[in-house]
């Protein structure tokens, strides 16, 4: 047992070691403040390839998400269907008894023509309590979950996506010309410089990053509102819906 727990902490921590590091939204506001506070001094530049991983672990874990919720509205929506289609056999079922009844009522049997009627109330009590419950599947859960599956929301949080893309792109290519022009001017001068510090271009990169950090936080804005929808909002939905079944 000993040996197979350290064998499983080594590959946890080697799984650990080999996973896209990645910044949360505390760091990010507090590494954007630095920088807007001292660009010179500030690791942020160090971290742009973090926010590019958060990026893209954050848009997979909610194409997931969106997966599974969609797995939900076909779920819901089949038993709501078979749920009518229920409510209505049982309708059919109330109608034979209350045939049954009224038969043996014309046949003197009045014992059991009563006995048919009462089951005949019963069930259509107990089939009204139904009907209800599927309504109140279709009223309490369509609305959230076609508000978390809206289109706009995701076209708007992937176009984002390709704005942050496409900006740590042109910071990317920027930086190697700039650290290759500080190489050659250092050449023309006689010295050899293998490495550029951040420091040196930091204040040429200043719109770049400025650029890059609002768009993270308008992206952070809309994950967000997306984590909200389909969390707490549509947990509160299905609890109300729960609580319907209790009733």
């Amino acid at each position: 047992c000993a040996s197979f727990f350290s064998l499983f902490c080594r590959c946890r921590t080697r799984t650990v070691r080999n996973m896209p590091e990645r910044i949360s939204i505390a760091e990010f506001v507090t590494l954007t403040n630095e920088d807007i506070a001292s660009p010179a001094s500030c690791s942020f530049p160090l971290k742009m390839n973090d926010c590019r991983n958060t990026v893209a672990a954050l848009e997979e874990s909610l194409d997931m998400d969106q997966s599974t919720l969609q797995r939900m509205k076909k779920l819901m929506k089949a038993i709501h269907s078979s749920g009518l289609s229920h409510v209505e056999s049982k309708d059919q079922y109330i109608e034979v008894l209350e045939n049954l009844g009224n038969s043996h009522l014309s046949q003197d049997n009045n014992e059991v023509s009563t006995g048919f009627l009462n089951l005949a109330v019963f069930t259509r009590e107990v089939t009204a309590l139904l009907k209800n419950l599927i309504q109140n599947l279709n009223n309490i859960m369509s609305f959230p979950l076609e508000n978390v599956l809206k289109g706009e929301l995701r076209d708007g949080r992937q176009e984002l996506k390709k704005q942050i893309e496409k900006s740590w792109k042109d910071y990317e290519i920027k930086v190697t010309k700039l650290e290759k022009e500080r190489r050659e001017k250092a050449k023309q001068l006689g010295v050899i410089r293998t490495e550029v510090s951040a420091a040196e271009i930091a204040e040429e990169m200043e719109k770049e990053r400025r650029t890059l950090q609002l768009q993270m936080c308008e992206y952070f804005i809309k994950t967000q509102e997306v984590k909200l929808r389909q969390g707490p909002d549509l947990l509160q939905s299905l609890i109300k819906y729960f609580q319907a079944q209790l009733k």
